[in-house]
């Protein structure tokens, strides 16, 4: 087992986190019943439906995939900020007074 920093949790291998990705949105039917009821209202009159839909999820696969590399990338740069022992006591003082406001909200509100 990987060493923790700072008492974050151990790295996990490309391959384990893969597999966790790709496990839970084959359990999510969620995006395919979107992209079903999505996709064809851009299938031009007269095309070649099943071609024109494949490439339309090609295209969005392609685009997605493009999305999360960036964002993994840009989240995997900024990690080291957020596992400072200060920066994360604060993130932890901050979400807890926002938690206890919104309960105080909700405790003090009338029907």
């Amino acid at each position: 087992m990987p060493p923790r920093i700072g008492g974050s949790r151990p790295r996990t291998g490309w391959r384990r986190s893969y597999l966790l990705g790709l496990g839970t949105i084959l359990a999510n039917p969620k995006a395919a019943v979107f992209a079903v009821s999505f996709l064809p209202q851009f299938v031009p009159a007269g095309a070649d439906a099943p071609l024109t839909l494949t490439m339309l999820a090609l295209i969005w696969v392609v685009v997605d995939t493009l999305w999360y590399l960036v964002f993994v990338w840009l989240i995997d740069q900024v990690r080291s900020i957020f596992e400072r022992p200060a920066v994360r006591r604060r993130m932890e003082r901050i979400s807890g007074m926002v938690l206890i406001g919104l309960g105080v909200r909700l405790a003090m509100e009338t029907r």
